[in-house]
């Protein structure tokens, strides 16, 4: 493997030194819920298949003091007594749609009760993306910053199959040694022993973990919480959550706001491009803006300014720096850029991280690596006054290494997991040239950096179910999309392509600005336009923006 091919092989287990999520599946210790609640109006009657799990009562309970230790531990930004409100219950399905009577599920949800004034209108369920995110501790830790909504909303959220609490997707806790010569260990086949002890140890859960079996684990939520209809704020890849959601139950869909939007007419081959060009757009946007500063670390050019991006991760390839033991390289580096360009109020800190670079330091660059290092979610914090919910950094590519038994985290097991049954797209190593070239063309900082996740579901023990992409609901109410004009992760352009493919009447909410979702930045435009849809049933009109 030549020295491209050495570079990108260490991104296969950077990541594995940050804490699984499945290590806490023990903290809450609530008890299932019964199946044995009287049937609601219009649901199905009791009886075998699916329709006994849409009778059960949920067993809600106070979360347990290890579960607000651990929120707490996230950084202590919430109002008093907040954490005293999350409430936790497990609810009930089956692990197969398709044979409902042979095995079970049991999903960790997290509840905060409506606050009032003003007359409970339902349960708003949140989906903060990823996919392979938490939910659960999304609304532990962002919670407060939808104070509005849960003024007369209970809000929801739940860890997904497969991720946090809920039968995580487990792969070993170390990865076998290659046969014969571990240095004939190409990228590709380190993404196929990988997948290969994701068969051997979850085979028999990865065929159910796909999108539109969460979708109807929602629909079982909605009737356990006795909603008629499902009412839904999802960030990300919780927009195609939304979406199919829509599809496969129009008659469900309450009011459903969808922020950050995924393009569901894009394979994953033209996601990965799309991603690449948007991370490059974001980074020219802050590299103009640094320039017109006196101290900007990149001087005052901007053509030089982008030389010296480049500049600094070669050399940080050739000789990496070492802060506090740990290495500071050229993957470091690119997760900095790119978790600073999540939210145009990170540019301070990417501005001061580079002023110490260019001293020599990497402290600053690994800093910001480490703030986005797994989907977990970032705390709500004050920002100009009002309540910031950051989500998790869904859509970004995870870390490769080049540590021969490390596995990455369980988050990113689980969106592996998750996009492999999504898709039937199986690319291998003769693809990967042609897509290492078309990602750096794309981009030549972050193409190198996504290129190599184009082979996670090389050798992917279970086929791909390339269903999930119809999201069409033309019998669906029409929903809010939110959109970021410059947003890198899902780029602006896919909302109008969500609405088309929805072909409901959607509207999309422009918001002209940097960051990975709109209603997360504090934005008061924004908020405005979102709370009165989902408190008073109102959309904005067509071509609304703010910003």
């Amino acid at each position: 493997m030549g020295a491209g091919g050495t570079r990108r092989a260490r991104r296969c287990a950077a990541a594995a030194r940050l804490p699984a999520v499945a290590a806490v599946v023990a903290l809450l210790g609530v008890p299932a819920g019964a199946l044995a609640a009287p049937a609601a109006a219009g649901e199905p009657s009791p009886g075998p298949g699916p329709a006994r799990f849409y009778q059960q009562r949920l067993s809600w309970e106070r979360c347990g003091p290890d579960v607000q230790k651990s929120a707490r531990s996230q950084g202590d930004t919430a109002p008093p007594g907040f954490y005293d409100r999350l409430e936790c219950a497990r609810l009930t399905v089956p692990r197969d749609y398709g044979h409902p009577d042979r095995t079970a599920l049991q999903i960790q949800l997290v509840r905060l009760p409506a606050t009032g004034p003003g007359k409970r209108i339902g349960s708003l369920v949140l989906n903060p993306g990823g996919p392979g995110a938490s939910g659960v501790d999304y609304l532990i830790g962002s919670g407060s910053a939808f104070a509005r909504p849960n003024q007369r909303y209970d809000l929801i959220s739940f860890d997904p199959r497969g991720t946090g609490r809920t039968e995580p997707v487990s792969c070993g806790s170390r990865l076998a040694p290659p046969p014969g010569n571990a240095a004939d260990d190409t990228l590709a086949a380190k993404e196929k022993r990988i997948n290969e002890a994701c068969g051997r140890y979850s085979g028999g859960l990865l065929p159910w973990v796909g999108t539109t079996d969460v979708a109807r684990d929602m629909d079982v939520l909605r009737a356990a919480v006795h909603d008629d209809k499902l009412n839904y704020l999802g960030f990300s890849y919780g927009t195609k959550l939304g979406a199919v959601y829509a599809h496969e139950f129009p008659d469900k869909v309450g009011r459903m706001v969808l922020d950050g939007v995924e393009d569901p007419t894009k394979n994953t081959w033209q996601t990965a491009l799309a991603q690449a060009r948007g991370f490059q757009r974001a980074l020219d946007d802050f590299t103009a803006d640094c320039v017109r500063a006196a101290d900007c670390p990149l001087g005052t050019d901007g053509g030089r300014a982008q030389d010296q991006l480049l500049s600094w991760y070669r050399q940080l390839n050739d000789t990496p720096l070492t802060v506090q033991g740990r290495t500071v390289d050229e993957t470091t580096y690119v997760y900095a850029l790119r978790e600073a360009l999540y939210s145009r109020g990170d540019w301070p800190a990417l501005r001061q991280a580079l002023a110490q670079l260019r001293r020599g330091d990497g402290a600053g660059i690994l800093r910001l690596s480490d703030s986005g290092g797994s989907l977990a979610p970032t705390n709500g914090k004050a920002r100009g006054g009002t309540a910031v919910a950051v989500p998790p950094r869904a859509g970004i590519p995870p870390r490769r290494t080049g540590q021969d038994d490390q596995l990455p985290p369980q988050d990113q097991l689980a969106l592996r997991a998750i996009s492999c049954r999504d898709t039937s797209e199986r690319y291998g190593a003769a693809d990967y040239p042609r897509a290492e070239r078309e990602l750096t063309r794309a981009s030549p900082l972050f193409g190198p950096d996504i290129a190599p996740t184009l082979l996670d579901c090389y050798a992917w023990p279970v086929a791909g179910d390339d269903s999930s992409r119809d999201v069409a609901a033309p019998d669906a109410p029409p929903m809010l999309l939110v959109a970021t004009t410059n947003d890198p992760a899902t780029p602006y352009q896919g909302a109008f392509n969500m609405v088309r493919a929805l072909d409901n009447s959607s509207v999309v909410l422009t918001f002209r600005g940097e960051g990975h979702a709109a209603y997360t930045t504090g934005d008061a435009c924004i908020q405005r336009h979102v709370d009165r849809f989902l408190m008073d049933g109102v959309l904005p009109g067509p071509g609304t923006s703010c910003g």
